[in-house]
């Protein structure tokens, strides 16, 4: 009874430092490595690309390295050269249309204005003024509070980009010297006390990582798979290019699928359009049944943790770290869980 005690004993103490060693290192010691960390997967990926050159042409692995980085720069380069020039041709069209959507929305807001007169039996344009009013009242507080915020957030957004680019350089560099000296690192690594223990824990986040990226990619096609036929039920006519933004937009964990289809549905209401609006909230609560069942059922069952536990993980690391915490949850649950399992080996 007394050993029982003490293995107990020592598994909560093993299981309390774990959980306070995970949320140190993703809070405090993770930022501190995150370009590096990003350095050693981007220099993973191109490895295969260096050994093929230098397997046939014999190129020193530092120039190939150098190649081969480059080239992913490029393609990378014009992907993102290629969104900006669509992201900004949209919005100088919106620009330039602006004073329509204007007029269209004014009319839609005296539309609502009055149905809200006659709604509670007050004087016609009562509610009219009462908006008109409190806009100037809103005008001013954009003058005189948010736009001075803005342009600090401004200076302070140059200054991260600054920075930014500074840790861009160090990335490079961490790059190029990781492909050159790769057998030196790897030796190095496998010839440590802790290589078993660092090794247990790093392919179980690798595997995780691979399911974690599917399951978005799977919740992604069922998201536009259900988005496009909804555009289809409504004769949409880009409803192609709609599922699938739609299903992009999904993929963020703040945003979510009701970021289009919520506001467009209630636009819909308020135009008497109640066929497209039934569609389209029918859309949304699929969406939302398909990412609240699918997805902790795929990812869980990918990563060999119950689906309740990794929708539990996803949200305490929402609340603890924020945004990136959507995905540094499942990944602290799994350094806590396999840790605690080999510590339980080792005890048993």
């Amino acid at each position: 009874m007394e050993i029982l005690n003490n293995s107990k004993v020592k598994m909560s103490i093993i299981i309390i430092l774990t959980v306070f060693g995970v949320y140190v290192g993703l809070e405090y010691v993770l930022p501190l490595f995150a370009p590096f960390i990003l350095a050693y997967l981007i220099a993973s990926g191109l490895l295969p690309l260096v050994k093929f050159l230098n397997r046939k042409t014999r190129l020193p692995k530092l120039l190939g390295g150098i190649l081969s980085l480059s080239l992913f720069g490029a393609l990378a380069g014009m992907g993102l050269f290629y969104l900006c020039d669509i992201l900004i041709k949209q919005f100088v069209a919106l620009l330039k249309n602006f004073p329509i959507y204007l007029a269209i929305l004014s009319g839609y807001l005296d539309e609502f204005c009055r149905g809200c007169d006659k709604f509670f039996g007050i004087k016609l344009g009562t509610v009219q003024n009462f908006i008109y009013t409190n806009f100037d009242g809103v005008l001013l507080i954009i003058k005189n509070k948010i736009m001075p915020v803005i342009t600090t957030r401004s200076i302070n957004l140059l200054i991260g980009i600054a920075g930014f680019v500074g840790i861009l350089l160090i990335m490079i560099v961490s790059i190029l010297l990781l492909i050159k000296d790769e057998d030196k690192y790897k030796s190095g690594i496998r010839n440590s006390a802790y290589y078993n223990e660092i090794h247990l824990v790093t392919s179980k986040l690798s595997g995780m990582g691979v399911a974690y990226l599917k399951t978005q990619g799977i919740m992604m096609i069922l998201i536009s798979i259900v988005s496009t036929a909804a555009m289809l039920l409504i004769r949409n006519k880009y409803a192609l290019l709609v599922g699938i933004g739609i299903g992009v937009v999904d993929a963020f964990p703040i945003l979510g699928s009701g970021l289009v289809l919520i506001p467009w549905a209630v636009i819909s209401l308020f135009q008497q359009d109640f066929l497209t609006a039934a569609v389209l909230l029918t859309a949304y609560v699929s969406c939302q049944i398909l990412r609240q069942t699918v997805e902790p059922k795929l990812l869980g069952n990918s990563i060999g943790i119950k689906p309740i536990y990794t929708m539990m993980a996803m949200y305490a690391g929402l609340k603890i770290f924020g945004i990136p915490g959507f995905i540094l949850g499942p990944v602290g649950l799994v350094i806590i869980i396999t840790v605690v399992k080999e510590a339980q080996n080792r005890l048993s």
